[in-house]
């Protein structure tokens, strides 16, 4: 067990955020938070608020981050104990199945953690989610006489192994990514919590994301310039952007109400349960998130990027939804604006005057004709009713 906030913060914390070999031992248990917190000075080190600032500083240039505090120590403990679930000497200290479900228990309460209640939250968390979907895990393999391979991983062979082989036996050295190659069905079902507790970290990672999500999540986050600036551009750093736009697309528009779907009347003496989380589909939120997956067209196109020739014999709705975006710019355009909005030049012609660029407004035209081409009308027609409505108000 990490026995203090000090250890934690040394051994997990502080290689989380800034790189190197994590260790963990023994799981954490709920009642070893609390002795933690009496230290919370310790939270205020210069070298761990450098790391956390340098970390949102990978998607925004001025992150405003809150101090670390309680909730993010959950955060950390929660993402502590999913790691050690894939310990490789995990089955050597207990056998007891019972033990590890209380673990998992004790875990998954760590990692439930109420809504962000601001941008800068939304992205103190993904600085420690993003920064665990990010690990790398280095095994050792090597090929067996028989046939297969034998692989250690997150650790060296055993010696006998390393005396007798050698490269031609086939050894060599992989990095993974973790949360790809999790083997540990615990640890697979605490990801998909951590997820959950860090909005802005499905968004940015959409095809990561736990089943059931939704961009509305974050709605902050997309009514927030400098960071749904940041949001289109780590969408279109991604190779397989269609996939992502179409992940994004396909997680929203599930979550929008469906009218007609009408609520039960309960009998005399019948109670209802509960209505559920209710997200935010005003308007203005679903203004932001179309506005960003139109926009990662858009910039797309202007990397000269915009190939769709596999996405063309996709069945994925999602993935059509997302290409079908930009034809519903005639309808949105008043409230989400035009991408060709931004692009202006000088006219030498005519001083004091812009016009677009004459190059990116082709592009961006023939774009739109291969889009017309490519979609079907059926998935624009969807959209208008199911979307569009809820965004433009027709009398």
């Amino acid at each position: 067990m990490a026995r203090s906030l000090t250890e934690l913060l040394d051994d997990f914390v502080m290689p989380l955020l800034g790189g190197g070999p994590l260790q963990v031992g023994a799981p954490l248990r709920a009642r070893d938070l609390p002795p933690m917190l009496e230290l919370a000075r310790e939270l205020q080190r210069p070298e761990l608020r450098f790391l956390r600032l340098r970390r949102g500083q990978q998607l925004v240039a001025d992150p405003e981050l809150p101090d670390p505090d309680p909730d993010e120590l959950q955060l950390w403990a929660g993402l502590y104990n999913t790691l050690v679930f894939e310990h490789p000497d995990r089955r050597r200290v207990w056998s007891r199945a019972s033990v590890w479900r209380r673990v998992e228990g004790t875990t998954r309460s760590l990692l439930t953690l109420s809504a962000p209640a601001s941008v800068g939250e939304a992205l103190m968390r993904h600085v420690s989610v993003g920064a665990f979907i990010d690990l790398r895990r280095h095994d050792m393999v090597v090929g067996l006489p028989t046939g297969g391979e034998l692989r250690a991983m997150g650790q060296d062979l055993p010696r006998r192994i390393l005396r007798v082989a050698s490269p031609a036996d086939g050894l060599r050295h992989e990095q993974v990514r973790l949360c790809e190659q999790l083997a540990s069905l615990e640890a697979q079902r605490l990801l998909e919590d951590a997820l959950r507790a860090s909005p802005l970290t499905c968004v940015l990672r959409p095809l990561v994301a736990p089943p059931g999500w939704s961009p509305l999540w974050a709605a902050d986050a997309f009514g927030d310039r400098a960071m749904v600036r940041a949001i289109c551009h780590e969408w279109a750093r991604q190779r397989d952007w269609v996939a992502v736009g179409g992940a994004v697309t396909g997680a929203l528009l599930p979550s929008l109400p469906n009218p007609s779907r009408a609520r039960p009347v309960p009998r005399e003496g019948e109670r209802l349960a509960l209505p559920g989380a209710v997200l935010p589909t005003d308007p203005d939120v679903l203004v932001g998130v179309v506005g960003a997956l139109i926009h990662l067209h858009f910039l797309k196109v202007v990397e000269l990027d915009a190939r769709l020739g596999v996405a063309a014999a996709s069945r994925d709705p999602g993935v059509t939804a997302f290409l079908a975006l930009p034809l519903l710019l005639p309808w949105l355009g008043e409230r989400t604006g035009s991408p060709l909005g931004g692009v202006v030049q000088d006219d030498a012609q005519r001083p004091g005057r812009d016009h677009v660029d004459a190059p990116i407004a082709r592009r961006w035209t023939e774009y739109l004709d291969h889009l017309q081409e490519l979609v079907p009308r059926s998935a624009v027609d969807n959209l208008l009713a199911s979307l569009v409505s809820r965004i433009v108000q027709t009398p």
